[in-house]
């Protein structure tokens, strides 16, 4: 998965706490300055903000598709976004094939 940096994340919280930055948009932020997100559980208020974001055209979203994750990602970098969906897809047969060997 795509992490941010501690200095990435430090600066985000810091814009927040001097007012400079809401929380949603530095959730909106998080996700652009990562390139992508994979989503397993999110808050609704989260879910909210980064799907307005996704509406305004700022990020884009992909749905869970079977054994794909759900993810946001930056819109010039859906590459990346498509080829960790297809690694956790990959991993998941890897690992329920070596279950049903058993």
């Amino acid at each position: 998965m795509n992490k941010l940096t501690q200095n990435d994340l430090e600066w985000l919280q810091d814009m927040v706490r001097r007012g400079e930055m809401s929380a949603d948009r530095a959730n909106v932020e998080k996700v652009r300055m990562a390139r992508f997100v994979v989503v397993k559980k999110l808050p609704a208020e989260v879910r909210s903000v980064l799907n307005a974001a996704v509406k305004d055209g700022e990020l884009g979203h992909k749905k869970k598709d079977g054994h794909k994750p759900e993810v946001y990602y930056h819109p010039n970098f859906e590459y990346l976004a498509n080829q960790e969906r297809a690694l956790i897809e990959k991993q998941t047969f890897e690992v329920l094939s070596g279950v049903i060997a058993r």
